[in-house]
């Protein structure tokens, strides 16, 4: 058997974040028409050392292939200079079952992360946004800052975040990357990036919410893409109750999951019936955004399909520009 090895720079070297975008629409589009078996996560937590492994198998029907994403995220590896977050993706053929690609996880998550909130954004956030608020600076919060690029003329970026080393940091690696984002990048207090933002967008580990609903101004484009547990939110009911459209990646993930939705249904402030998922809009079922004056908001908590989907389109660039390196496994016949 032959089993081809795709690395981070063979996976960026093939696809790009505007591709990324494009390639959202697809997944959500199959998840929407049942193509996919669903609820197949999960998460294996370690106490020494701190941490937890996530299994996230999507398996697409009528021979369209399968997969599984094997993601760690050692919270100590930053103390030992090391990646906090690591993984893989292995593809098998959709006849056989054979394992036919193996491909480094991290930039294939970057992508489908924020290729997902840019998809969202396409239909929920103004077209004249200029104005960006980040709260929270890691790896998640640069990748939803470059999608953004892709689709805003953006002017500006109001950064929220823990410390200033962080900050710096965030600073340094958007302006090293080669995206389209704005060069003034500045750290603001949280409440005057989020009053003067067109685009709002949370990306922290925060289980209590980082800004208040009362800050947000008529128009704009709340994401919120951290805090995955149902006790743990980063926006409050306040928000959820201002925004006139409310739209998730994933009914069976988020609304049993994500403590951003399930607390405020709780609390009877928004029922289940009145959020939509972004498959609605891509398909026409629901409406985007109807006016400039509207507050929108989009939750999501990751969805396997789109790690699938986005590294079915990875391997098949790859082979067809002829990158990686082919290995042969062996394997006993029958």
């Amino acid at each position: 058997m032959k089993l081809r090895v795709l690395s981070a720079s063979d996976c960026r070297a093939v696809l790009d974040m505007a591709s990324a975008i494009d390639i959202q629409a697809e997944a959500f589009t199959l998840l929407a028409a049942g193509h996919s078996i669903e609820g197949l996560r999960s998460f294996v937590t370690s106490d020494e050392p701190p941490g937890v492994a996530i299994f996230n198998p999507c398996f697409l029907r009528n021979g369209r292939g399968y997969g599984i994403k094997v993601i760690s995220d050692f919270y100590d590896n930053e103390k030992r200079h090391a990646t906090r977050m690591t993984g893989i993706v292995a593809l098998f053929d959709s006849t056989t079952g054979y394992p036919r690609t193996v491909m480094e996880a991290g930039y294939l998550t970057d992508l489908r992360t924020g290729a997902g909130t840019g998809l969202a954004a396409r239909y929920l956030a103004r077209r004249d946004s200029r104005t960006v608020a980040i709260i929270g600076a890691g790896r998640v919060a640069r990748n939803q800052l470059a999608a953004l690029a892709e689709l805003f003329d953006l002017d500006r970026v109001l950064l929220s975040t823990r410390s200033a080393e962080r900050a710096e940091n965030f600073i340094r690696r958007m302006a090293a990357a080669n995206v389209r984002v704005p060069k003034d990048i500045r750290v603001t207090e949280r409440e005057e990036a989020v009053r003067s933002a067109d685009i709002v967008v949370t990306a922290t580990t925060s289980e209590t919410p980082v800004f208040s609903g009362a800050w947000l101004k008529p128009g704009t484009f709340v994401a919120s893409v951290g805090a995955h547990e149902p006790s743990a939110r980063e926006v409050d009911s306040e928000t959820i109750g201002r925004a006139a459209k409310l739209v998730i990646d994933s009914r069976t993930d988020c609304l049993d999951h994500a403590g951003d939705f399930m607390i405020p249904i709780a609390e009877g402030i928004v029922a289940r019936e009145k959020i939509a998922e972004i498959a609605d809009l891509v398909g026409g079922v629901q409406p985007g955004r109807s006016s400039d004056e509207e507050i929108t908001y989009y939750k999501s908590i990751g969805v396997p399909i789109q790690d699938l989907v986005t590294a079915q389109h990875i391997e098949r660039r790859a082979e067809q520009k002829g990158i990686g390196s082919e290995i042969d496994i062996g394997g006993e016949e029958d």
